[in-house]
This record gives C-alpha cells, sequence and structure tokens, in this order.
C-alpha cells in the first residue's frame, strides 16, 4: 500500500488543495487518513479507483466490466487500470499538445480527441494517457492537414 501525501494528490488529480479538503468532506472524493499528528494521506488504490470511477461514469460502462476506452485506456474488472492514473486540466493539455484551447474543444466536438473526465463540481480533466495516445496517433498526415486547415480558417483568428 502507497501512502500519498497531499502534493502528490494535487498533481495526480488535477485538483486544488481546497477542492480536495470540500469534497472529500461531502464525500465526493476520498477521505484522508491520519498518518499522525497533523499529517494526512491518501492510497493511491483509493484514489485511483476514484479516478476509474470518474472514467467510467463519462463512457456509461458498469462498475464490474473489463472496459478499454476509445483512447486506449483499459480498465479490468475491479477498477484496476493497466496504466497510471494522472489526470491533466485544461492548461496542462495545451501544454502538452501545443493546442489552442478553442482547438481543443474543435476537437472534442468532432470526436477526434479524448472526452473530458467530470471530476467534482464543474471541474472536467483529461486522462494523461489518452491525450499521449492520441499524441502518438497524431503522428502522420491527416493530422497535420486538419492543423493546417483549422489554423489557415478565419474562424481561428
Amino acid at each position: 500500500m502507497q501512502i500519498l501525501r497531499l502534493r502528490d494528490v494535487i498533481q495526480k488529480t488535477g485538483l486544488r488543495r481546497s477542492s480536495i479538503y470540500k469534497f472529500s468532506g461531502h464525500g465526493l472524493f476520498p477521505r484522508p487518513i491520519t498518518l499522525g499528528g497533523m499529517s494526512v494521506g491518501w492510497t493511491t488504490k483509493r484514489i485511483d479507483q476514484w479516478i476509474v470511477e470518474r472514467v467510467r461514469e463519462r463512457d456509461s460502462v458498469p462498475d464490474n466490466a473489463e472496459h478499454t476506452t476509445p483512447w486506449a485506456v483499459t480498465i479490468g474488472k475491479g477498477n484496476i487500470s493497466q496504466t497510471d492514473l494522472q489526470i491533466l486540466r485544461i492548461k496542462q493539455v495545451i501544454e502538452l499538445t501545443g493546442l489552442a484551447r478553442a482547438t481543443v474543444y474543435k476537437y472534442i466536438h468532432e470526436r477526434e480527441f479524448p472526452l473530458p473526465v467530470s471530476l467534482v463540481g464543474a471541474s472536467v480533466g483529461w486522462l494523461r494517457a489518452e491525450v499521449e495516445y492520441w499524441l502518438v496517433s497524431c503522428t502522420g498526415e491527416s493530422c497535420d492537414e486538419s492543423l493546417n486547415e483549422y489554423e489557415a480558417s478565419p474562424e481561428a483568428a
């Protein structure tokens, strides 16, 4: 069993400190465990399960079904993922892909980019593995052509 400290949970989930504590108090996020004194942490297993639940909600897949997302993230029975799960927020997606915010949402609308996962409240994020898979699959001409077409269109200006 591995324990994640707050900074690790922030990095893994993309949520801020205040959101983590607020939503864990409301039962929408795993509660921390006391490590001693004022020190708290979260088990990796519970955080991963929370992320997997968000993915299953997004894809409308039952809890115990084996599932592979359209962007190559496999979740087995018992909510175990074959990849290390990390949530990226929109700023991180923009940094990683080099796309503008509007382009990311345009591609999502056209079903050419991974769908975001609802986190808590109005927060959304993307699975790092799905975005990286999209980047790898985007090395062909079709992706380059669609990017050039979008950048040349008057709407992109």
